[in-house]
């Protein structure tokens, strides 16, 4: 597990996050909803609206188990998303991914 971030530990203080250690079935379990949502998303015999949803629902299930594992938990569908940056912050360097980025274009 990664270092706490301040940005969720004063989350969890004004009561938007609740610190609740995420278990390993729990967290395997959303990153196969992940897996097998965005899956079906791929599937172009399904309306757009449909694939869409799945989509959607695919990145909360990544998101959330991301979340789970940082050991926060939150009922607010919009929060998972924007608690991200924290989230993610240690895993990619922006340096990095702007140089990435000016190799491609």
């Amino acid at each position: 597990m990664l270092k706490k971030s301040k940005e969720l530990a004063n989350l969890a203080r004004i009561g938007k996050l609740t610190v609740e250690a995420g278990t390993a079935g729990e967290i395997s379990g959303l990153l196969t909803s992940g897996s097998e949502r965005l899956a079906d998303a791929r599937n172009e015999g399904l309306a757009l609206s449909s694939r869409f949803d799945l989509a959607y629902n695919a990145a909360h299930a990544f998101s959330l188990a991301a979340l789970r594992w940082h050991g926060y938990r939150s009922d607010s569908r919009y929060l998972v998303f924007q608690v991200l940056p924290p989230v993610v912050s240690g895993l990619f360097k922006v340096d990095r991914l702007e140089s990435q980025y000016r190799r491609w274009f």
